[in-house]
């Protein structure tokens, strides 16, 4: 009991992603045939990498602006999971165009920003142990800090395939969704700004201290 009320958010977001990918995984297999373009499974894959991407990156200044302390231990599980439905995506992808694939692997722009994305997170997943961090030294920062130029090159690979025909037919919302999306994404560059960050968190600290002197008049 006490481990689940130490670790109940860690297990609900784990719980919940397995869910999700389960879930994901039982289409593809129970889909005999499914067109390789835009098919509801790779948007749903797609985005639910995005999600978890956007939940990774939030949890930094959920820490230092809103001084949740434990959200810390829920960055790298989050970003294992939105490196795990991009997997997901790309192996859709790979599969439903089963072996044209191999003729034109990267068959335009729009395909290529998803690979290139998907290529940043892969050594930012396999570095993503403590035993990484000592022998990468400072150099274990400066690649996890390209998570941020993920975040863009996905969210734009996304923005770029919802305009086709198929994907609004089958979600007539993902544009909106993805517009969404991009906004938090450019909140979150935004918060890490040391200015903004500084003010926000100074912000925080003035408001505790209020909170603390009311309650001592009160007392």
């Amino acid at each position: 009991m006490m481990w689940i009320k130490k670790n109940w958010s860690w297990a609900v977001l784990n719980l919940f992603a397995l869910l999700m990918m389960v879930s994901l995984l039982w289409q593809a297999i129970a889909v005999d045939e499914f067109s390789p373009d835009y098919d509801p499974m790779l948007v749903s894959s797609g985005k639910w990498a995005i999600r978890f991407l956007l939940l990774s990156l939030a949890m930094t200044p959920l820490n230092t602006v809103l001084g949740w302390r434990g959200a810390v231990r829920l960055r790298k599980p989050a970003g294992l999971w939105a490196f795990a439905f991009a997997i997901g995506h790309f192996g859709l992808n790979v599969i439903g165009l089963g072996e044209n694939w191999l003729r034109a692997p990267l068959p335009d722009y729009v395909a290529a920003l998803g690979v290139i994305g998907l290529s940043i997170l892969t050594p930012m997943a396999a570095t993503s142990t403590r035993w990484a961090m000592k022998p990468m030294g400072k150099w274990w920062k400066r690649l996890h800090r390209m998570v941020y130029v993920a975040g863009v090159i996905v969210v734009g690979h996304a923005l770029l395939e919802s305009s086709n025909k198929r994907v609004a037919g089958y979600d007539p919302q993902v544009s909106v969704e993805l517009s969404l999306y991009l906004a938090i994404l450019l909140l979150l560059l935004a918060v890490r700004i040391p200015t903004v960050r500084s003010t926000l968190t100074n912000l925080r600290y003035r408001r505790a201290a209020t909170t603390e002197k009311e309650g001592q008049h009160v007392a």
